[in-house]
């Protein structure tokens, strides 16, 4: 018997290539869930709820049908995003919104909160200076708050 587990999505983050550099693309939720199939196999489905300014950008990893690496934090935003590997499974246009659907699976091996990653998210997000600086900084000291609990 397959049990799964339901978490509310809170935070949504996919890698993606622009200007011939890989980068990681903040995603503003309007909505999500993520189920984590308890299968053995690590398989988790994200459902993410986001707004159509989107929707060219996962169309076209959509049509790659490549894998991409997604960073999901569900709970609270004070949680350890986790690392899927999956496709986009379907794209769906509603009224004023667009629904994600990736299936994937969780590798534990490289986490948002690795300072790399950390700081390739915060430069991709904009941040320069004295405010990248402030955000790395406030970034890892929750992590290390975190880790105490």
């Amino acid at each position: 018997m397959m049990i799964i587990k339901t978490f509310k999505l809170v935070d949504l983050k996919v890698e993606h290539e622009a200007e011939g550099e890989k980068k990681l693309l903040a995603i503003p939720l309007k909505d999500g869930l993520v189920l984590n199939r308890e299968d053995g196999e690590n398989s988790w489905l994200i459902e993410a709820l986001i707004d159509k300014d989107f929707q060219p950008i996962f169309e076209q990893l959509y049509d790659a049908k490549a894998q991409i690496r997604a960073f999901v934090t569900i709970s609270k935003k004070t949680n350890t995003p986790a690392q899927i590997v999956g496709k986009i499974k379907t794209i769906t246009p509603l009224e004023q919104d667009l629904s994600i659907l990736i299936d994937g699976r969780l590798h534990a091996s490289r986490r948002l909160h690795d300072p790399e990653v950390l700081l390739r998210t915060l430069m991709g997000q904009g941040l320069t200076g004295d405010a990248l600086i402030e955000a790395f900084t406030e970034n890892v000291n929750i992590k290390k708050d975190t880790t105490r609990l």
